[in-house]
């Protein structure tokens, strides 16, 4: 362990021990400054523009960082947009491009924290979308990664407002007194209830058919047809008839509370083969990681049922994304996710998936949200000769972000194409941490025979930092007696511990899931 990390360790307990005993204690912007983990930052875009001396408390200071984050995220989006205008070529262009948008997410989640007409958010709805905000730089950074490109003026433009965030998430940290103590939860209602409650039959607004016996031919006009959520007070329900549905279907921030069902797993099927790798990223169905999402979401509130997402690209394309969500509270129930390299990218807040298939060879769900696997199969493919096997590739950041992913009830084995050459490949791996602070717990979930012994791999040398977690886990592959000795790796004996990793205490999903009408389970199994 590094003495810088070491450090910051100390600092970063200092700081939260010092203002979780002075939440009730006010000060002037200049002394909640002194107490933020980049005062410099703070002092120059916060302190210096708000001169006065009146005394603040810290719910006040917070939204006074906030803003101070949204108008620097503005500057930067303007400065982005600059850049693409002016690059000369490809993928350099594109990449800025792909920039420029996950810019303008940041400024339309942030704002979303000091949105009070959505109610007075709890902490950890403000922490969800302040991590939100540091996802989609990371992402951006990502992109010129790919293709082993530098690009110099990206730290430029992003390192102030990643310390802006990091102060805003540092002071809703320390505001939050519960924030990972250990306690139980108590239910409104029995596990076994929740777990049976059924789907409510909805009205659709609109049908979506191939044949023209719906509203819509395809399903993208559809979602167009529901317009901004808005104030919306009742969810924009859509059908999507049997049928292979061959687009790429986009529902922006704006478009909230779209719920989408099918008629069954391999009956009501959206399919695409764009890719992020292969030869070359010159090629049409080549280009930018988000780009070749077959369907993306980041309206708030989206639930889909009864449907599978496809990304045909194969093994051979490298990064093909079937499904890409920044949906905050979002659902997936009953549906099937169908890929090879990064089949699933959850890439910021609050997710739930229950009953759901995930098919993928390498890190094939992956991503910096908080989310929450139920009674899912997980399915390794036959990957390219000498290919990897990954299931996760967890993607937090920073300490006090919010994600990490919890998979409870799911089944890890192999696909049927790779079933009878199981001995030709190298063991699966259950996770490699994609970023410093990852957090990856495995709960009471069948665990096959072709997981290596090992359970993790390190290939980007966070072991030292991030967290992996198994408890009460079963199947050949389950044992722990010969797992990663990394210094966060923790076979789970003490329900205490791994309860703090539960539905309800993980995301609050007791909280947001009864509305949705999806069954879920708030504790263990």
């Amino acid at each position: 362990m590094t003495m810088k990390f070491v450090l910051f360790i100390c600092f970063l307990i200092t700081f939260i021990v010092c203002c979780s005993s002075e939440t009730t204690t006010n000060s002037t912007i200049n002394g909640w400054c002194t107490r933020t983990p980049h005062y410099q930052t703070c002092d120059h875009y916060v302190a210096q523009r708000n001169t006065s001396n009146a005394t603040l408390t810290l719910d006040q200071f917070l939204d006074t960082t906030v803003q101070a984050a949204i108008e620097e995220a503005q500057v930067v989006l303007k400065l982005a947009q600059e850049i693409e205008s002016k690059y000369p070529n490809v993928p350099g262009k594109s990449l800025w491009g792909s920039c420029v948008d996950y810019f303008d997410g940041i400024v339309f989640t942030l704002n979303t924290v000091l949105d009070k007409t959505l109610g007075q958010p709890t902490l950890l709805d403000a922490q969800t979308w302040l991590s939100a905000g540091l996802a989609y730089i990371n992402l951006c950074e990502k992109g010129f990664e790919l293709i082993h490109k530098t690009e110099s003026m990206l730290p430029l433009l992003s390192t102030n407002l990643t310390q802006l965030i990091l102060n805003s998430l540092a002071i809703s940290v320390a505001n939050d007194t519960h924030h990972d103590t250990p306690s139980f939860v108590h239910w409104n209602c029995s596990e076994e209830l929740i777990n049976r409650l059924p789907m409510k039959e909805e009205k659709p607004n609109a049908v979506v058919a191939q044949d023209g016996s719906g509203d819509f031919k395809t399903i993208q006009d559809a979602v167009d047809a529901a317009g901004y959520g808005g104030r919306r007070s009742k969810r924009y329900v859509i059908y999507v008839k049997a049928g292979v549905y061959e687009e790429h279907v986009d529902i922006p921030n704006a478009v909230k509370y779209i719920k989408m069902f099918g008629d069954g797993i391999n009956k009501t099927i959206i399919t695409g083969d764009r890719h992020a790798g292969g030869d070359t990223l010159l090629t049409a169905k080549a280009g930018d990681l988000k780009d070749s999402a077959t369907f993306t979401v980041y309206g708030r509130g989206f639930i889909a049922t009864d449907m599978t997402f496809r990304n045909t690209a194969g093994p051979e394309n490298g990064q093909a994304l079937a499904f890409l969500s920044g949906s905050d509270q979002s659902v997936l129930y009953r549906c099937s996710i169908e890929g090879y390299q990064d089949t699933l990218l959850t890439h910021h807040s609050r997710q739930f998936y229950k009953e759901c298939q995930i098919f993928g060879t390498v890190d094939f769900i992956f991503g910096g949200a908080l989310a929450v696997f139920q009674d899912c199969d997980i399915f390794f493919r036959k990957p390219l000769p000498g290919g990897g096997l990954v299931v996760t590739a967890q993607g937090r950041k920073f300490l006090n972000e919010s994600g990490g992913y919890m998979l409870q009830g799911c089944k890890i084995t192999a696909a049927d194409d790779l079933k009878p050459i199981i001995g030709q490949y190298d063991k699966a791996f259950l996770g490699r941490p994609w970023f410093a602070y990852a957090r990856t717990i495995y709960m009471e979930s069948f665990i096959d025979d072709l997981v290596d012994p090992q359970g993790w791999l390190d290939s980007w040398n966070y072991k030292e930092t991030a967290y992996c977690g198994e408890y009460k886990n079963n199947g050949p592959g389950s044992s722990t007696d010969d797992r990663v000795k990394w210094p966060h790796y923790q076979a789970i004996t003490d329900p205490k511990i791994a309860e703090r990793y539960t539905l309800a205490r993980f995301m609050s999903g007791d909280k947001w899931l009864p509305a949705t009408g999806v069954p879920f389970i708030p504790g263990f199994e």
